[in-house]
């Protein structure tokens, strides 16, 4: 479905970003793994190229506009374009309002919305010569609703939803496309984090999900993959929830 696509994965080194770098590596795509954790991402490439698929880490500090820039162009130099960009990089940061830092809240909002500024800035000065390429951001059922607690990342998620239908609807006419996914609660390490590794309060967010389980990082990368293949070609500015019915209720 993907042989020889090149596709800029960012926050490839765990969860979800890494089943979308494998699941695209599957599919015969040129794989480029993006984040800040060199040991991680590397690990990632490596255990891809041992199975004799093609990919590339590229550290890259996402908050940061050279990386981004030297990302993107990193990524056309070694593979000669760039046809998927999946915007995933994002952290989560639970500090009640009031009591939260700016430097709290600058993080979060560049961590999870400018670096998805930044990559799909430059990714779409190389998609719209050719007049085509993918854009695929990981968003949030916070994105859709408001999550209880977390009202600084719930912001950042509306505005990653909001990026998602401009970009749409600014670079249709260069045959440019983009969505975002919604996941709910994903059995990643982040959300172990979150819960302090205890598994009875995973048990306990399982629930929240009408499925009664919780996502996994495969059944997001199926949706994304999903997004950026032919088969979404009359898709764009759309929002697919990922989340067991949650937003359902």
């Amino acid at each position: 479905m993907f042989k020889d696509s090149v596709v800029v994965v960012t926050g490839a080194a765990s969860g979800i970003g890494k089943q979308t770098a494998i699941e695209f590596a599957r599919q015969s795509a040129r794989v480029v793994v993006a984040d800040i954790d060199e040991r991680l991402g590397t690990a990632v490439v490596d255990d891809l190229k041992s199975d004799g698929l093609d990919a590339l880490f590229v550290k890259a500090d996402l908050t940061s506009e050279a990386d981004c820039e030297n990302l993107v162009t990193t990524a056309v130099d070694t593979f000669g374009r760039l046809d998927v960009l999946v915007n995933n990089a994002g952290i989560e940061i639970s500090t009640p309002l009031h009591e939260m830092s700016e430097l709290e809240w600058d993080k979060l909002v560049d961590t999870n919305l400018k670096s998805m500024f930044l990559c799909s800035k430059h990714a779409l000065r190389n998609m719209i010569g050719p007049a085509k390429g993918v854009i695929v951001n990981v968003c949030s059922v916070s994105g859709l609703v408001a999550w209880p607690g977390i009202a600084a990342y719930n912001a950042t998620k509306g505005g990653v939803m909001m990026l998602t239908k401009s970009l749409a609807v600014d670079y249709a006419r260069y045959n440019i496309r983009a969505n975002c996914v919604c996941p709910s609660i994903i059995d990643t390490p982040m959300t172990d984090t979150s819960n302090g590794h205890d598994t009875s309060i995973k048990e306990e967010k399982a629930k929240l999900n009408p499925i009664g389980r919780l996502g996994t990082p495969e059944d997001v990368a199926n949706a994304i993959l999903f997004l950026a293949s032919d088969k979404s070609s009359f898709i764009t500015g759309a929002a697919l929830t990922v989340d067991g019915g949650y937003t359902a209720i």
